[in-house]
């Protein structure tokens, strides 16, 4: 039935798939002028799979891309919407409706194609001086080129122009979207109230206008009004609920209102809504279990934290059905760090320690040289970071993707004050006590490493150098190995158990030995 309707349309070759993995496929090989595409694919909905075509290259900008769906539930309608499919078509429908629509979205593809060739190179401003030219030729849709002429304006901070357009053509007509993208214009020169002011009267009129409730409550927050910002954003996420842009924006909102429970709630939202998608991988997996264990960090109640605990084991398990399907290492590794990270947000430091260095040691070569993988890095960097073992955190660090938002967080904890006050008290007292060491005097290594010890008191390195000094004190004088050997037997339980470095490994193994050799004498 459809492709004889499409036939009468006037397409000539029509391709089916059965499902959005294998409409992907077809999609790598042929260039299509028209997407028919059911909203419910399986796995991958239609919205997402317009989504990631467009995100992959894969659709013309003079294509068509329509979805047809017996689906009529506010939130699904108004979340295919906001993607801005060419149309949203609702079965059944008849030959004749369908034909009318078509021809429409297709003459006005056609119509604004230079705009959305523009758009597809992401040239804001060709976009824009495309909308001039076909405005001054009085295209019959200038009207809706109006329209995004003006918002693509307030996305390059040409408000003061757009504003030009905009307010002479809200004296003769009553617009919606002229409202709207006025008062982006008044955001982005930051007249708040005129903006909220704005927005208000226009919700009031449209109630399911997300577009506009979003907008308010960026004014809002951006005016710091953060509680009516989170009050406003809750009221457009209940609308429209399948907007992982939305959700992010709550993620920023609650942030500001230092509602970790929120936080984590949306980074939850944002994970589910990645899966299948083309977002999909391990940086939404990873931000709602930092968001989990933050608000361990944070909770005094034991409930409560065997509540939250709970939640990350059911994440992690259905992830390794999900993001852990395509990692390039074993998942173990990533649920060691994961857990490391938990158990050092409850003050666990010695089991937090073992738990990273048993999930990361496979990635440190013969040489001591680090090849962690990327995914990892930051959480490995958060655990050593919260244990103030800055030496080895300070080495993933440098693998973070510097324009992220975690290692810009990372890296201005590690440059903190306090953390590099640290670091450089820790650097100078253990370079005394090696000189102290290295100029027979054992006394004052050991007094100069325990010092470094309390800095970084899960630091390997600084756990041998007491031992080594111990060992040291009680082989060159007897009376020492009754006052030192429970402190050496702690030494090497700190240690023992934990995968180290080869260097420390072998340095652990020769300490070993030669206390067990002490005291047997």
């Amino acid at each position: 039935m459809m492709k004889g309707i499409l036939t009468n349309f006037g397409v000539k070759h029509v391709d089916f798939s059965d499902s959005g993995e294998s409409a992907l496929r077809s999609c790598r090989g042929k260039d299509y002028q028209l997407l028919m595409v059911e909203y419910n694919l399986g796995s991958k909905n239609g919205t997402q799979l317009l989504e990631e075509l467009r995100a992959l290259r894969l659709i013309k900008p003079t294509a068509l891309f329509v979805i047809v769906s017996a689906e009529t539930d506010r939130a699904i309608v108004l979340g295919t919407m906001e993607m801005a499919p060419d149309d949203y078509i609702i079965k059944p429908f008849s030959q004749r409706l369908l034909d009318s629509r078509l021809q429409k979205a297709w003459n006005k593809r056609q119509a604004l194609s230079s705009i959305y060739q523009c758009l597809d190179k992401q040239d804001l401003p060709r976009a824009i001086l495309a909308c001039q030219t076909l405005i001054k030729e009085k295209n019959r849709y200038s009207a809706v080129i109006l329209q995004m002429m003006t918002g693509l304006m307030c996305d390059v901070g040409q408000n003061s122009e757009a504003m030009r357009y905009l307010e002479p053509l809200l004296k003769e007509r009553d617009l919606p979207w002229a409202n709207l993208n006025l008062a982006r214009a008044k955001l982005g020169l930051e007249e708040f109230e005129q903006a909220e002011k704005i927005l208000k009267v226009l919700i009031k009129s449209q109630a399911t206008n997300v577009e506009a409730i979003d907008l308010l409550a960026k004014v809002q927050l951006a005016n710091q009004q953060k509680e009516a910002a989170r009050t406003t954003l809750e009221r457009s996420v209940e609308l429209s609920p399948y907007s992982m842009k939305r959700h992010q924006f709550m993620v920023e909102v609650a942030k500001a209102n230092d509602d970790h429970a929120l936080v984590k709630d949306s980074y939850g939202h944002l994970l589910n809504l990645s899966r299948r998608s083309v977002h999909a991988g391990t940086n939404h997996l990873f931000n709602y279990t930092r968001s989990i264990i933050e608000n361990v960090a944070h909770c005094d109640e034991p409930k409560q934290i065997y509540k939250l605990q709970n939640e990350l084991t059911s994440t992690l398990h259905r992830a390794k059905t999900e993001e852990g399907r395509n990692l390039d290492f074993a998942y173990s590794a990533l649920e060691g760090v994961i857990h490391a990270q938990l158990q050092s947000a409850k003050g666990e430091s010695l089991i937090s320690k073992k738990t990273l260095m048993e999930a990361i040691y496979q990635f440190c070569s013969e040489d001591d040289e680090w090849d962690l993988p990327d995914e990892l890095a930051p959480d490995a960097c958060i655990t050593l970071i919260n244990l103030n073992d800055f030496e080895l955190a300070s080495v993933f660090a440098k693998q973070l993707d510097e324009h992220s938002d975690i290692a810009q967080d990372l890296h201005a904890r590690l440059n903190d004050d306090s953390v590099t006050m640290t670091k450089a008290e820790f650097s100078k007292i253990t370079r005394q006590g090696i000189e102290a060491y290295s100029a027979d005097d054992s006394l004052e290594a050991l007094q100069l490493f325990k010092q470094a010890l309390k800095l970084s008191p899960v630091n390997s390195g600084a756990v041998l150098n007491v031992a080594q000094a111990q060992i040291k004190l009680m082989q060159d004088k007897r009376k020492y190995v009754k006052l030192l050997s429970a402190e050496c037997k702690e030494s090497f339980r700190v240690l023992g158990g934990m995968k180290l470095s080869k260097s420390h490994q072998k340095r652990y193994d020769k300490l070993r030995h030669e206390y067990e050799s002490l005291i047997k004498k």
